[in-house]
Formats: structure tokens, sequence, C-alpha cells
């Protein structure tokens, strides 16, 4: 092309009121940065591109390539000048590259891409779906880089130090400030030897219950609902076959005891259990141990129980379903010991857990095993004589049918031994604070 060609040309454009003066400098530049601003309108990007294209050859392909290459090569500089990392510049990269194919199309298919008002018909939709992809990326970098952060402190046994918002670091300051008035009232030697005291008993007490009712807000009526189904299941059965008594004991109250009660020692081993095994968080604060967790889970289901059974022998018997217990006292004593005695086996499924843990998920087997013998539906009296032996070997089915004879003035137990149901809970609470004790190692703060 000639001097004279380059000149006609020039005026051929100055004279159709689309060149403007200035073309190809700086004011007229794509602005790279803001390329990298997922926020920035598409409409606002594409102005300056078709500016920088309208004031440069663009009759052949060959002529427009250049123009998007110099464009190309300015993101390239400022990408190089501003130090961004490679995942960062990926985005204004990506995005330009739509821009230009959009209008590169556009203008093989004779559209007028210097009318006012233009924007490719699909670069809305593109642009925010390359955003979106974007922000997922980034999102799963956050995740992976936290999952390496956690990874490293752990493996080298250091604090893992995490940025806060605003409102979480005046929490963070405020549960600061109460563990340092709580290890205030400690000895120096409790504290240097990280022995567990009392006292942190009632904040971890307190935890729990905003733990609870966080989780769900029906957990406490659950726990009136549950009894109220397997009662009548039971009292159903016994219905069906024409029985409203059962050794001077009337069916519903018979069903409540056993109900309730078996719900309780569930409830008990259940939360002990795990809460032994996912106790690894509390471990960071001082005085607290796994054992600590899992009695504070059984006193707040025994606690959580006794005021269920409370609520449903009061409306029992105001309803003329439920009969009083002859002795309240002896009643809830043997409600408490055999909340004890879930308590042990909580703890002792928790141990075994953190060696085999796969162990939990053979806890219901075993849980519905020892629901069969345990005296929730039946006592050993109820049975042939061969088949008694095979029940009252279970300390559990000593306990059911002591508890009855508590409640029941008109029944008392021939086969419960309440010798073999203290020795059995002793017996059984040493075994799982020796497990305990050998499965301590194994459970690191996390």
């Amino acid at each position: 092309m000639s001097n004279e060609d380059r000149i006609k040309g020039w005026r051929a454009r100055r004279q159709g009121g689309n060149y403007a003066v200035g073309s190809g400098v700086a004011a007229w530049r794509l602005d790279p940065t803001a390329l990298f601003d997922v926020k920035t309108s598409p409409a606002a990007l594409l102005k300056p591109l078709l500016a920088r294209l309208l004031g440069q050859p663009h009759d052949t392909v060959a002529a427009r390539r250049a123009v998007y290459d110099a464009i190309q090569s300015e993101l390239e500089g400022e990408i190089e000048r501003s130090g961004h990392a490679e995942t960062v510049a990926d985005f204004p990269r990506r995005r330009l590259r739509i821009i230009v194919r959009l209008v590169e199309l556009d203008i093989r298919a004779g559209v007028d891409v210097f009318a006012p008002g233009y924007l490719p018909a699909r670069l809305v939709e593109e642009d925010e779906r390359l955003g979106a992809a974007h922000a997922r990326r980034a999102q799963r970098r956050k995740l992976e880089e936290a999952q390496n952060a956690r990874r490293h402190a752990s493996r080298n046994d250091i604090a893992l130090q995490i940025e806060l918002s605003r409102e979480e670091a005046g929490d963070l300051a405020i549960l600061r400030e109460r563990l340092r008035a709580l290890h205030d009232g400690y000895r120096p030697r409790d504290v240097d030897e990280g022995r567990p005291r009392l006292r942190t008993l009632l904040p971890m007490f307190i935890y729990q219950l905003h733990v609870m009712h966080g989780e769900s807000r029906i957990a406490l009526l659950w726990a009136l609902v549950g009894p109220v189904v397997l009662l009548t299941l039971i009292s159903s059965l016994y219905i069906v076959m024409g029985t409203h008594y059962i050794l001077g004991m009337d069916v519903p109250t018979f069903s409540l005891l056993g109900a309730t009660t078996w719900i309780m020692f569930r409830q008990i081993i259940f939360r002990s259990s795990t809460s032994y095994v996912s106790a690894r968080g509390m471990l960071n604060f001082q005085g607290v141990t796994p054992l600590m967790g899992a009695l504070v889970q059984a006193f707040i289901y025994v606690s959580v129980y006794v005021g269920v059974f409370v609520v449903l022998i009061s409306a029992g018997s105001a309803l003329g379903l439920i009969t009083l217990p002859e002795s309240w006292v002896g009643f809830m004593a043997y409600v408490v010991l055999m909340g004890c005695c879930g308590a042990a086996m909580g703890v002792l499924f928790g141990s075994i857990a953190t060696g085999w843990h796969f162990f939990l998920r053979l806890a219901p087997v075993i849980e519905r095993f020892l629901q069969i013998v345990s005296g929730v539906f039946f006592v050993s009296e109820q049975l042939p004589e061969q088949f008694q032996s095979f029940i009252l070997w279970s300390p559990f089915a000593h306990g059911m049918q002591l508890l009855r004879s508590a409640y029941f003035n008109s029944y008392t137990s021939q086969d419960a031994s309440l010798s073999y149901f203290l020795t059995s809970l002793v017996f059984l609470a040493v075994v799982a604070l020796a497990a305990e004790r050998l499965a301590r190692s194994n459970i690191q703060p996390m």
C-alpha cells in the first residue's frame, strides 16, 4: 500500500465521522486492568477494543490479527508488571479471547460492529459463565490451601493460624477472656500437668446444650415422642393378646418403664461413644479429656430422661393410664444406675472405636441384641424355666427388673439380684476405664 493510498483511506474515515482522533494511543487502548475485575461490564471492555480496531487497518484478517496481537501483548506486559500469579492471569486472557472471538465472528458475518450500541449476542452470557467458572476455581484453590495448611500444622504439631472475620475475632476474644478467667482458678500444678478439673464440667455441659440446640430444636421433643412410640408398640402387642396385667403390673406402666429406660440407655451409649471419638477439637482446651466429654453426654441424657419420666408419668396418671410409683427415690435410683451402665458401655465402645473405626457401625447391632435380652419387653418370670438362664446372664435384665420392683408394690422380682447387678456395673466401669486409658494416646487434638 502506497502513501497516497494511506492518505486517501485516512480522509475517507475522517469524512465518515467514525474516525476518532488519537486512535491507537493510550486513551483508546483496552485497559488490561479492567479485564481482571469480574464485575466490569463486557460492554465497557468492548468499546475500547472497537475504537482501537477502527483506528487501525482492519480490512483483512491479517490486519485485524495484528491489532489483536498488539492488545494481547499489552495484556501480557501488564500481567508481568503487576506480578499476578498464573491462576489469576488466566481469567483476563480467557476474557480477551472471548471478546475477540465474538467480534471477529460478527465481522466475518457482515455485522456492522462499529455501529453505536453494538454488542455481540452471546458476550454477556459467556462472560457470566467465565466469571462463575473463575469463582469456582478460586474457591477450590482456597479450600485446597486451607486443607494443606491444616495438614501441615497437624504433621508438624504447630498451631494453625487462620484469618477471621471481625465478628469471629470478637467472639474469639470473648472466649479467650472466659478461658483465662477459668484457668486463673487452677492451681499451678494442675495447669502444668494438664490435669482435668471438675469445674470444667459445667462449661462443657453448657456447650453441649448449645450444640444440641443448634443441631435440632426438636431433639428434646423427640425425647418425649420416642418413648411414647415404643410404649405404644409394646402395649399394643400385649393388648392384642388380651393381656392387661403382667404379674400384677398394668401393661401401659410396664411398657413405659421398659421403653423410656432403654431409650435413655441407648442414647447414652451412642452419644457418649461418638463424643469420645469426635472430641479432638475440644482437647485443645485446658483440662478437657475425651472421657470428660463422654461423661458430660451421659449426664445430659440422664437429666433429660429423668425429666421425661416425670412428664410422662404425671401426664399418664392424670389421664388414668399410668400407675404412680411406690417409691420415687428407689425408682429414680435405678434409672440413674441404668444410665451409669450406658455411660460405661459408651466409653468402652468409644475406646474400641479409636483403634477400630468400623466398630461404631456394629454398635446398633449389639444394642438391639441387648434390648431383646434385657427385660425391655418382658421379665424373666414370664419365660419358661429353661430360657430364664439365658436372659439372666445380662446385668441389664437384672437392673430393669429391680427398677420395676422398686416402682410396683405388687411386683417383686424373684430372679433379679442386686449384688449381681452392682458387681457387673463396677466390673463394666473398670473395663471401660482401662480401655479408655489404653486408647487415650490414640486421640490427638485436632
